[in-house]
């Protein structure tokens, strides 16, 4: 029964053509664009992921990130951060380290 319900949930809640988004660290929100939800029961997705600093993208120092190319996802690792709790860009660098002359360390 209890397996009858979670499915029913994922089903609703990963539709085709929706948009997830979630804060994944303090200032760091991830959009999820689901493209294919044909293996929810298995728990596989197919989705364009977008990571957005928000702090940097509301300041103007980052761009607006585009999707990425459509790949499949693990419902249990889609929200998943592996940055600094502060977040950072998406590939856990700072904007510090993009400036011209880079870091003093």
């Amino acid at each position: 029964m209890l397996e009858k319900i979670q499915r029913w949930s994922r089903r609703r809640k990963f539709q085709e053509g929706k948009t997830l988004s979630q804060f994944i660290a303090r200032d760091v929100r991830r959009d999820i664009l689901i493209v294919s939800a044909a293996r929810i029961d298995e728990g596989i997705i197919t989705g364009h992921v977008r990571t957005t600093n928000v702090l940097y993208a509301s300041r103007g120092l980052a761009p607006q990130p585009e999707f990425e190319p459509a790949k499949e996802l693990h419902i249990n690792e889609i929200w998943h951060w592996t940055g600094q709790s502060w977040g950072g860009l998406p590939d856990a660098t700072s904007i510090v380290d993009h400036l011209p002359g880079g870091r003093a360390d």
